[in-house]
C-alpha cells in the first residue's frame, strides 16, 4: 500500500547539510500497524510528515495506492490527504473556543458535503472513541486523554485509510496511553493502516512491526512473527 523508496529530507544548517530522513527504504502494507521509534531528532516526525505530503522530501518517492505522492499539484495533494490521511498529533491541535463536534468537523469545512450529512459523520466519529455523549462540551471542560480521543475522532471524520499519529501519547499517563492504544487496535481491526511515531518502545508491543531511527536512518525493523514472538533484524 506504501512504497517509501530512497527517500531523503536535508536542511542547511550554516554550511552543513543535515540529513533528517537519509535514505530510507520501506514497504506498508494494507492493515498494518506500524511504530516508528527513535530518540528525539533520529527523524521519526519528519518521516511522518513526509509521508502525509505536508512536506516535500529532497530526493525519493512516496508511493501509496500506486499515487506517487509528490507527483501531484498542490490541489491533487491536498484531495489525496482528505481522502487516504488522517492524522493525530500530540498536542492535539484542537480550537478552545470550539465544542467537541465543531473540533471534529473541521476537516469538512471545505467540502461540499451538506450539514446534515456532516453532524452524522461527527456522530459516527465521535461514537467510535466513545465520545458522542460529549460533542457539545467545550475542549476546556474535558480531560487530556478526551482531548486525545477528539483528535483522533477528527482524523477519522474522512474515513481515510490511514492515520498518522506522531506521539499521540506524549502527554499522557500509563492508563489513558493503553486506552489511546486500544483505539488504534481497534481502529486497525475496522481495516485501518496506523503508522505510530513514538519515543517509548513499550508501544511497539501493540503494533504489528516496528521501524527503528536513528540520525535519520533505520537501524532496525522487529517483526511480529505469527507465534506472537518478535523477531529484529538490524540494518
Amino acid at each position: 500500500m506504501i512504497e517509501i523508496n530512497e527517500l531523503t529530507k536535508e536542511y542547511i544548517s550554516g554550511k552543513e547539510k543535515v540529513f533528517a530522513v537519509n535514505n530510507i527504504s520501506a514497504t506498508i502494507n494494507m492493515n498494518e500497524f506500524i511504530t516508528v521509534i527513535g530518540q528525539s531528532g533520529s527523524g521519526k516526525s519528519t518521516l511522518l510528515t513526509l509521508l502525509g505530503g505536508l512536506s516535500k522530501p529532497t530526493s525519493g518517492s512516496i508511493v501509496v495506492d500506486d499515487i506517487d505522492i509528490y507527483n501531484l499539484s498542490s490541489k491533487q495533494l491536498a484531495k489525496f490527504r482528505h481522502e487516504y490521511i488522517g492524522f493525530v498529533f500530540q498536542s492535539f491541535q484542537l480550537v478552545n473556543y470550539l465544542t467537541v463536534e465543531e473540533n471534529v468537523l473541521l476537516p469538512l469545512a471545505i467540502t461540499n458535503i451538506k450539514n446534515k450529512e456532516q453532524k452524522e459523520l461527527a456522530e459516527k466519529s465521535l461514537t467510535s472513541v466513545g465520545l458522542a455523549n460529549k460533542r457539545k462540551r467545550l475542549m476546556s471542560e474535558l480531560s487530556g486523554g478526551e482531548q486525545q480521543r477528539v483528535a483522533i475522532a477528527r482524523a477519522l471524520i474522512n474515513d481515510p485509510l490511514i492515520i498518522l499519529a506522531d506521539e499521540p501519547t506524549g502527554n499522557l499517563d500509563t492508563e489513558t496511553s493503553k486506552a489511546i492504544m486500544k483505539i488504534f487496535l481497534e481502529l486497525k481491526s475496522s481495516g485501518k493502516s496506523i503508522i505510530m511515531v513514538t519515543h517509548n518502545k513499550e508501544f511497539t508491543q501493540y503494533s504489528d512491526r516496528s521501524i527503528e531511527l536513528s540520525d535519520g536512518e533505520i537501524v532496525n525493523r522487529t517483526y511480529l512473527d505469527l507465534s506472537g514472538t518478535y523477531e529484529s533484524e538490524a540494518v
